[in-house]
């Protein structure tokens, strides 16, 4: 894709995981960028690019100081990433998980509806579906079983009505379960990594929880392509995975072999944060379709990518 220089990209949450990632492509591909992120936030990933880059600290929350500031900087584009509740195992706070994922995206939503933006991409959950038993389909009736995913599907619904009612040019993505550079320490694959690295063994949940994990840079050429073609996708959602799912037993004894590590895992060590499905599997045909969209990392390419990141950055996991 052609540099774009100029062009300016607001992205929330752009100091966590997945925002940060979006930093460094948007960047590296010209874009001038914008972060919003809340105050007190550690922005250890930025390190490297806080010159490089604008970030104001604002709350979502709070509309009137949303739409002043979206007013001032005047966004082509807009990925919304700013979130709360993801991470059940510690954040349940009932009022933060309203207020942030739904309060906070309908402000933004309407802010950038009122200044007038190219495109803006929600970002939803494929949690907005709950346990299926088969393969999950944007089709499918949602079945949320838990608070965040309720107001991701709540937000889901708002923006699906701005695109119909006032023609706002707005998709949404229900990412599976992403991986990459920059994840959080705590989460399933940094810690395999981490261990599998020192030669140390590994605590783990059951070893049969399956995901259909997908590689950070297919979740980015996945936003990437709904840019490109937002016209004709206005109010459409679309599911962002692999199309196939792995056990957790399978990913560790992948890593196992790409690292050649010593490491034991040991199951049933952590108690699982979550109900669990048999099935967690992405249909992505409507994004193939569509999109022209289709994942570049099996697993095995994506893992050995991470874990040579992981080898350069483990400084920052100790």
């Amino acid at each position: 894709m052609e540099k774009l220089t100029k062009r300016k990209i607001l992205i929330t949450g752009g100091a966590g995981f997945i925002g940060a990632n979006f930093v460094y492509k948007f960047l590296a591909l010209g874009y001038s960028v914008i972060i919003f992120e809340k105050e007190g936030i550690d922005l250890w990933r930025l390190e490297k690019l806080k010159k490089k880059i604008e970030i104001h600290f604002t709350d979502l929350t709070k509309y009137d100081a949303v739409e002043k500031l979206v007013k001032k900087i005047k966004p082509q584009i807009v990925l919304h990433f700013a979130t709360y509740g993801a991470y059940q195992r510690t954040q349940q706070d009932t009022d933060l998980t309203i207020n942030t994922n739904l309060k906070g995206t309908i402000n933004l939503v309407n802010a950038c509806q009122k200044v007038g933006v190219e495109c803006f991409i929600n970002t939803g959950s494929n949690s907005e579906y709950g346990i299926k038993t088969k393969t999950m389909k944007e089709t499918d009736l949602p079945e949320p079983d838990n608070l965040y995913a309720i107001t991701k599907l709540a937000t889901t619904a708002y923006c699906q009505m701005m695109a119909r009612k006032f023609d706002f040019p707005v998709a949404i993505v229900r990412p599976f379960a992403v991986y990459g550079p920059f994840e959080e320490k705590e989460r399933l694959i940094p810690s395999i990594m981490v261990s599998l690295i020192k030669n140390k063994d590994i605590k783990l949940s059951s070893p049969n929880s399956v995901r259909d994990f997908i590689f950070i840079d297919d979740l980015i050429d996945g936003y990437l392509s709904i840019i490109k073609n937002i016209k004709k996708v206005k109010g459409e959602v679309f599911n962002l995975g692999s199309g196939r799912q792995f056990s957790i037993r399978q990913v560790v004894t992948m890593a196992k072999k790409i690292t050649r590590s010593n490491s034991v895992p040991h199951y049933g060590q952590i108690k699982k944060a979550q109900t669990e499905s048999t099935i967690w599997l992405a249909d992505i045909s409507k994004a193939k379709k569509m999109l022209g969209w289709k994942p570049k990392y099996n697993l095995e390419k994506g893992l050995k990518k991470d874990i040579a990141w992981f080898k350069e950055n483990l400084s920052d996991y100790e």
